[in-house]
């Protein structure tokens, strides 16, 4: 079975098992054996008590990293996302800077979906930083 068929009827998302095809834990296309490991895995990986136990290991910071940066689906968004949020207070940068870094660390062109995903990435940085800004005062 290929992982894309797979991933129709699975909780797994399809990039997660390139991912697993990538570092060789399966293959494309999967054997039976891979078919038994993925079903158990499946069934351990979602429980709430093994995702306590992962998060349990980092610290309460590093959790609402985790958490704030979850609907950041790419390499390049998380980039925009920790450039941003690293400004010192009441610093700003222009979003044609961000864009060029983005182009030139990631190799290419940013079109204009991922323009407009880069200002949700901003407008949710700035949220965050004001939000931050209130809790201490």
């Amino acid at each position: 079975m290929e992982i894309a068929e797979y991933a129709k009827t699975s909780r797994l998302p399809l990039k997660i098992l390139r991912w697993m095809v990538r570092e060789k834990f399966i293959k494309n296309p999967m054997t039976q054996n891979d078919l038994i490991a993925l079903s158990f895995f499946e069934e351990v990986c979602f429980r709430n008590e093994i995702i306590r136990i992962q998060l349990r290991r980092l610290n309460i910071k590093e959790r609402i990293k985790l958490i704030e940066t979850t609907d950041l689906s790419t390499k390049w968004e998380r980039y925009a996302y920790t450039r941003l949020i690293n400004l010192p207070n009441g610093e700003k940068m222009p979003i044609k800077r961000l864009i060029d870094e983005i182009e030139l660390t990631y190799g290419f062109t940013l079109n204009q979906y991922h323009k407009n995903r880069l200002y949700k990435v901003r407008t949710k940085v700035y949220n965050q930083r004001r939000k931050r800004k209130n809790v201490c005062k």
